[in-house]
């Protein structure tokens, strides 16, 4: 006896097939990845920072500094309190373009340095701190304004990019100069009596902005009236009492290289939606394969055993007994139960119960079972062949 095996619906491509089949694209979006890692390794190892005389980026304040060193005023760079301290004499003037990473420890300790003060962007902490007679009254965005003081360093600059904060001096600072007035206060205020000039920010003075108006004029005239420079910008591993705990890795990347992952991501996704394989009707495809009777009963009663399915075994088993019988006893194949039953148990003169509990009984509890039950329903099977 033969079988003939229906026609197999093939529904995907193993995994193998897939990786080759879109080896170019995977190779892509591989270099992508190396490159944008490798991009990011070396931005991590060069110099980079907001206001930092160091640093070339947009946001650094390298050209600032290099101007100075040509007017021949000597910049040194420092990153804590005690190299800051260290370096201050009665000669210095010492640049804070970012107060708001400073502890109010450090910030006193600075206080009471000798020499000149530059402070930018700096709030109420940062004033109290210091201890400088001033107040913030206004936050505006940073434009082009013109000096409209009598300052020297102002005049000089003429019209520059400030903004920030504006400020208002104390009712004891009677010689305050206030220039680039907003609203109701100063973005530049000078205070002779405690040698100390509050700018609002200092996005003029870096490396993008550096070039416009008088920008490069006025860092100029406030950080290089003849003394050397002490430039501090705070590591954010620096050990002193009160520091800010380290930033995130997150935070020390540069702001491209969140924007290249991004566009990288976007890339990714866009060319997974382009190359995904798009699903149709299920493909049937012919298969002439010609399999033995006793192969596939074989096959499937292993399938059966390493599943431990006996209840599905016994019933494949009285299901077959009882479309033989039926058709033996002439009642067809749709022979009602109570009928099939009644019927054999006439032929062979067994009681119902027994018969029933035979064809329509509990599955089987175990191998042992399932082969007497098997036993079984052959012997019923030619008792009623042979009646």
């Amino acid at each position: 006896m033969t079988l003939t095996l229906e026609p197999t619906a093939v529904t995907g491509s193993s995994p193998r097939v897939v990786l080759r089949r879109n080896r170019g694209a995977i190779a892509v979006v591989l270099a992508l990845l190396g490159a944008l890692f490798l991009l990011a390794v070396v931005a991590g190892t060069g110099k980079a920072g907001a206001l930092d005389p160091d640093a070339y980026d947009p946001s650094g304040a390298h050209a600032l500094a290099a101007l100075l060193r040509n007017q021949g005023v000597p910049v040194t760079r420092t990153t804590d309190l005690p190299s800051t301290v260290a370096a201050t004499t009665s000669r210095t003037t010492l640049f804070v373009p970012l107060p708001r990473l400073l502890s109010d420890e450090e910030l006193a300790a600075l206080a009471d340095l000798p020499g000149s003060l530059v402070v930018a962007g700096g709030g109420i902490r940062v004033l109290d701190a210091l201890g400088l007679s001033a107040r913030p009254v206004a936050s505006v965005d940073a434009q082009d304004l013109s000096a409209g003081c009598d300052l020297p360093a102002a005049q000089v600059a003429g019209r520059a990019r400030v903004g920030g904060l504006a400020y208002k001096p104390g009712k004891d600072q009677a010689d305050a100069v206030g220039c680039y007035a907003v609203d109701e206060g100063a973005t530049l205020l000078s205070l002779p009596s405690q040698d100390a000039v509050l700018l609002g920010t200092a996005d003029g003075l870096t490396n993008k902005r550096l070039g416009s108006e008088g920008n490069a004029a006025l860092g100029l005239a406030l950080l290089g009236s003849g003394k050397d420079v002490v430039w501090l910008v705070p590591a954010a591993d620096r050990s002193v009492l009160g520091a800010r705990p380290p930033a995130s890795p997150n935070d020390l990347l540069p702001h491209w290289v969140r924007q290249a992952a991004l566009q990288v991501a976007i890339a990714v996704g866009v060319l997974a939606l382009w190359r995904a394989r798009r699903l149709g009707r299920v493909v049937v495809e012919p298969l002439p394969v010609v399999v033995r009777a006793a192969e596939t009963v074989e096959g499937r009663g292993r399938l059966y055993q390493a599943a431990r399915a006996r209840d599905t075994a016994g019933e494949a088993l009285r299901s077959g007994a009882r479309s033989r019988l039926a058709r033996r006893l002439g009642g067809g194949s749709a022979t009602d139960q109570a009928v099939l039953v009644a019927l054999a148990a006439e032929r062979t003169g067994r009681p119902s119960a027994d018969v029933h509990a035979l064809l329509y009984g509990p599955p089987p509890a175990d191998d042992a079972a399932l082969v007497r039950l098997a036993d079984d329903l052959d012997a019923l099977t030619l008792e009623v062949a042979g009646s």
